[in-house]
């Protein structure tokens, strides 16, 4: 069965560090967790406190790095909790809630997760629901699971990801051009 870990290194890398960019319909991000659609999550008191960290150390003249820079090598220090409360984060909402652990294969898997952490986790199951004629609800259930694991997933990766290039393309509309590219380039890894 899939495994977490796997998945969560490779996305991980996509999702990157602190980021506030005003096209971003999410606004503030950190390790791909949006503000605006997780103002709950616990690591934004750590994130929150970097930055006033950052303007205290920039009204001083102390720094010189950005403010993505401070917040990004803030969060690294080893006694900060910002790193495991990520990974908390991914593994809860996006891989347990998608039910992934039961998926056979590992870059099925790991592309459904990709997916989900990138444009949601029920957007994630409606593409799997669509490729097997399913119910259309976006919940990882025993009938979705079932599909996916008696089929060849060499097939079952190629159509997702196609659907997936698709979705990127239709949504790549004026503002949200920019983000085009990087995009595309998330779906490198899964190739089957």
């Amino acid at each position: 069965m899939a495994k977490f870990e796997i998945a969560d290194k490779i996305t991980g890398i996509n999702e990157g560090g602190y980021a506030n960019n005003p096209a971003d319909r999410g606004g503030e991000t950190y390790a791909g967790i949006a503000r605006n659609f997780w103002s709950n999550w616990s690591g934004w008191k750590y994130i929150d406190r970097y930055k006033a960290d950052y303007q205290k150390a920039k009204l001083a003249g102390t720094t010189k790095l950005s403010v993505a820079g401070w917040v990004n090598a803030s969060a690294k220090v080893p006694t900060e909790p910002v790193r495991g409360l990520v990974v908390k984060f991914y593994k809860d909402e996006f891989w347990d809630a998608n039910k992934l652990d039961q998926i056979s294969d590992q870059q099925v898997a790991n592309s459904v997760y990709d997916f989900g952490v990138n444009s949601g986790k029920g957007r994630a199951v409606q593409f799997l629901e669509q490729m097997f004629g399913v119910k259309k609800d976006g919940i990882m259930d025993p009938v979705v699971i079932k599909h996916v694991n008696s089929s060849d997933p060499k097939k079952v990766l190629t159509e997702y990801n196609a659907k997936r290039k698709e979705a990127y393309v239709s949504w790549a509309i004026g503002n949200q051009k920019q983000f085009l590219n990087s995009w595309l380039s998330r779906l490198k890894p899964y190739q089957g």
